[in-house]
Order: C-alpha cells, then sequence, then structure tokens
C-alpha cells in the first residue's frame, strides 16, 4: 500500500510540478498569477520527495513518511478552505480540497482497509 501511495505521490509531483500551467487551468486559476506559478511547482516538488521516502527500504521511514504527508495534505485542505473564503476560484478550491483531502484519507486509511482484506 505504501508503495501506492509512493508512487502516486511521484507522479502526481511531477504532474504539478511540469505541468503546473496545466494545473492552474484545471483549477481555473490565471496562469502564472502573481507568484509567477511557483507554488504549485514547490508541492510538486514536494510530494516527490515525499513519495520516493514511500519507497524507501526502511520501513521506519515509510511510516514516517506517512505520517508527516497526512499531516501535510490535512494543511493542505484546511489552507484550501482559507484561500476559498478569500476569493479562491470555487472550482479551484473543490479541486485541491478533494485532491487534499482524499488524498490524507485514502494514506489514512488504505493500510487498515488491506489488513483488514489480507485476514
Amino acid at each position: 500500500m505504501l508503495a501506492v501511495i509512493g508512487v502516486a505521490r511521484i507522479v502526481w509531483g511531477m504532474t504539478t510540478a511540469f505541468g503546473s500551467a496545466h494545473a492552474h487551468r484545471l483549477g481555473g486559476i490565471e496562469y502564472p498569477g502573481p507568484d509567477g506559478g511557483i507554488w504549485v511547482k514547490a508541492f510538486g516538488v514536494r510530494d516527490v520527495v515525499l513519495g520516493a521516502a514511500a519507497l524507501h527500504s526502511d520501513e521506519t521511514v515509510r511510516r514516517a513518511t506517512l505520517k508527516a504527508g497526512i499531516a501535510m495534505d490535512l494543511f493542505d485542505a484546511g489552507a484550501v478552505i482559507f484561500a476559498a473564503r478569500q476569493g479562491m476560484p470555487r472550482r479551484a478550491a473543490r479541486i485541491g480540497i478533494l485532491m487534499a483531502g482524499g488524498t490524507a484519507m485514502f494514506a489514512a486509511a488504505g493500510p487498515g482497509l488491506l489488513r483488514l482484506v489480507e485476514n
């Protein structure tokens, strides 16, 4: 399960880091904005690093990465909610909450559900 999460984070991270203009357009946000598109690229790089760490050979590193990723995704969802209240386009807010909240829920519930299925 951690390998699936790791690969998914790497794919998503590479997509947002190298396709930030497309990610902005998908959310209905003008690109580049006042930040020059750097923030979505930074989130992409962060997800690539988290994905790579989720594939680490040491289980302690993988579990710590999973917990850190969940915390970061929940923080991201909160930041999107705050931004939506400050005028972020609704479509972008919905996508952001779906992505961040969905990833956090999948990462948190996935290992437990997998253990249930295996038993």
